[in-house]
């Protein structure tokens, strides 16, 4: 029955992309959300285990929080706007910033993601069942997350000691979290990191 009811929403969603004329953009991309949301719900997210290989360009920061366990609700509750402008000027420090990262995910098991002048590249698993992706980074070590894939965006958010752990690699002050982790303390969990497109 539950997939039934997936199909027929699949059915309504794809006529309703095709009736949609040019100048509803934004309309149309919510359209694209709302069906690959769906499509990767019903597959067990292997959309988004084939949709992620390939190049992505940094968007801007992301952050997931929950009042519960992140499994039990894999669109979660997007945080608001503080968190995000915080966390977008300790990646700037970084060298994380629209129009000059990305990170590219191949077929075989590889990525890479050109920062500065450093390239962090190795390898990942993505893990459709709960959307759990883990970047094994040679001497840095292994980050463990979640990738979600909503129309053209891609979302890589990660427990906050595992991003900080990574962004201070990069060269980010860890002083600079301190802000971000006293707006988080009221989350049960808070998962932070990247917003990337196509």
């Amino acid at each position: 029955m539950k997939m039934a009811m997936k199909k027929i929403l699949l059915m309504i969603v794809a006529v309703a992309c095709f009736a949609v004329p040019a100048s509803a953009q934004n309309w149309l991309e919510t359209v694209k959300k709302v069906a690959t949301d769906v499509v990767d719900e019903a597959t067990g997210g292997k959309l988004t285990a084939v949709a992620i290989v390939g190049t992505w360009e940094y968007k801007a920061a992301a952050s997931r929080l929950e009042g519960d366990d992140v499994l039990k609700n894999v669109g979660g509750a997007v945080a608001g706007s503080a968190i995000d402008t915080k966390l977008t000027g300790i990646y700037e420090k970084a060298g994380i910033k629209e129009g000059f990262c990305s990170i590219t995910f191949n077929s075989d098991g590889t990525f890479s993601m050109p920062v500065k002048s450093k390239s962090v590249a190795g390898t990942y698993v993505f893990e459709p069942s709960n959307h759990t992706i883990t970047l094994n980074v040679g001497k840095l070590g292994s980050f463990s997350g979640y990738a979600y894939i909503s129309g053209t965006d891609l979302q890589i958010v990660f427990p906050v000691n595992r991003l900080m752990n990574f962004v201070t690699a990069l060269g980010a002050k860890i002083s600079a979290f301190s802000t971000v982790t006293t707006l988080l303390s009221q989350y049960e969990n808070a998962y932070l990191g990247f917003a990337f497109s196509r």
